[in-house]
């Protein structure tokens, strides 16, 4: 199974508590859907997004 978000966003929408884990505090942005994850591997292209 994908743990890409792009790839879930259908089978996360009725599991708010696990999406809320994997987006909480974000340190990468995907350069290709815009989404953001505390983790890389849990986007399809990733960019460190620079720390505040």
């Amino acid at each position: 199974m994908s743990t890409e978000l792009c790839k879930l966003k259908k089978s996360l929408k009725g599991d708010l508590p696990t999406y809320i884990l994997l987006v909480e505090q974000p340190r990468f942005v995907c350069l290709n859907c815009g989404r953001v994850a505390n983790k890389k591997k849990n986007l399809c292209d990733p960019k460190r997004m620079k720390d505040k």
